[in-house]
């Protein structure tokens, strides 16, 4: 909708884990920095925790990228496990089969194939994603890897990611055996208040805008920190939505009345509920045949929030059908999607009779 009023090549502040569109502020290079250092030194296990949408997964896709082919990478969530013994989930995400091996078995089977990755000059990282959801039993499986060693060293190192929970969750006593392990340990907080202005205009930049990197003005830009805590996810959300209003009053800049309006539509006070889109009220011009600037902008706000819903529902889609679960629960998620877009659709098709009546 704004990109060509605005000059984009394409959206900025899209919400996905793309780590050519991570900004590097100080505490996301400080994080980056204990991960080079655990991987250089062989430091066997890493927790990386963080706020939701502080970029933990960004960061980390950072880091496999630059890796190269002297490692053979395995990324795994809980929902992998699900079904099935963890130890075995770990097998399956480094591509060892284990189909026909008893539990008892499996960690043999492991370790052969990790030695043989090590004889071939190539180190295995395991990277477990949202690491909160953990079991302690899976916990315990995976302080079970730190044995798997040769010469010395880990034949697998193991980076947890996860929310602040997962922090709390490793100061209970019933890990503490895990946790000893544990060598390197940071945490990802929001963006700093000089930050949020060079985070908004490095997103701006790669989203192709060549002329006015200024297009929150510096109140507008005050205001987005405070709402948002410093998290770009939260940033990201507040600023998608800023630009959709400034489009649609014909705004060339972006000044603290547009976020404060964003944040009132939101109806939140500070709490950003990404995809539930602000209630639409259809304001009619004089001329009930025409569109007038209000009703535009009340349009453009409602697709705003159904474009967030489908964008927040193919994530859970991918997330959840990549975990392989049983065709009849798959089945289910889609019945729900199906009836959360038809809800949606209702919703905007009852705008559009407003308007024509």
């Amino acid at each position: 909708m704004y990109k060509s009023y605005y000059g984009f090549k394409e959206k900025p502040f899209q919400m996905k884990p793309d780590p050519s569109h991570l900004f590097m502020s100080r505490g996301h290079a400080d994080a980056y920095a204990h991960l080079e250092y655990a991987l250089a030194e062989d430091r066997g296990f890493v927790v990386v925790t963080g706020e939701v949408g502080s970029g933990k997964t960004s960061l980390v896709n950072l880091l496999v990228e630059s890796l190269g082919a002297g490692f053979t990478i395995g990324v795994l969530t809980p929902d992998f496990a699900r079904h099935e013994p963890f130890m075995a989930a770990i097998c399956r995400r480094f591509g060892v089969n284990v189909a026909g091996v008893d539990t008892a078995g499996i960690p043999t089977s492991l370790r052969d194939f990790l030695i043989g990755r090590r004889d071939a000059g190539r180190r295995a990282v395991l990277i477990v994603d949202e690491a909160q959801s953990l079991t302690d039993t899976a916990i315990e499986e995976i302080r079970m890897l730190a044995n798997l060693q040769t010469q010395g060293q880990y034949l697998v190192q193991v980076i947890l990611t996860g929310r602040p929970a997962l922090k709390r969750k490793l100061q209970q006593n019933r890990v503490r055996e895990f946790v000893q392990r544990v060598t390197v340990s940071c945490h990802l907080g929001g963006l700093g208040k000089d930050e949020v202005g060079r985070y908004i205009r490095h997103r701006l930049r790669y989203a192709g805008c060549s002329e006015n990197l200024d297009i929150f003005d510096h109140e507008a830009v005050q205001s987005i920190y405070s709402y948002s805590r410093g998290i770009p996810r939260f940033a990201n959300i507040i600023s998608d939505a800023a630009l959709i209003y400034g489009y649609a009053d014909e705004l060339r800049t972006i000044g603290k009345g547009v976020i404060e309006e964003v944040m009132k539509d939101r109806g939140a006070a500070g709490e950003i509920r990404h995809g539930n889109a602000p209630p639409l009220t259809v304001r009619l011009g004089t001329d009930a045949g025409r569109i007038d600037g209000a009703t535009r902008r009340d349009i453009e706000k409602k697709m705003h929030g159904i474009e967030g819903t489908i964008y927040h529902i193919t994530q859970e889609l991918n997330t959840r059908n990549s975990a392989r679960k049983t065709q009849y629960e798959t089945g289910l998620e889609l019945a729900e999607v199906l009836r959360r877009l038809e809800t949606r659709q209702a919703l905007l098709l009852e705008s559009i009779r407003t308007l024509l009546h």
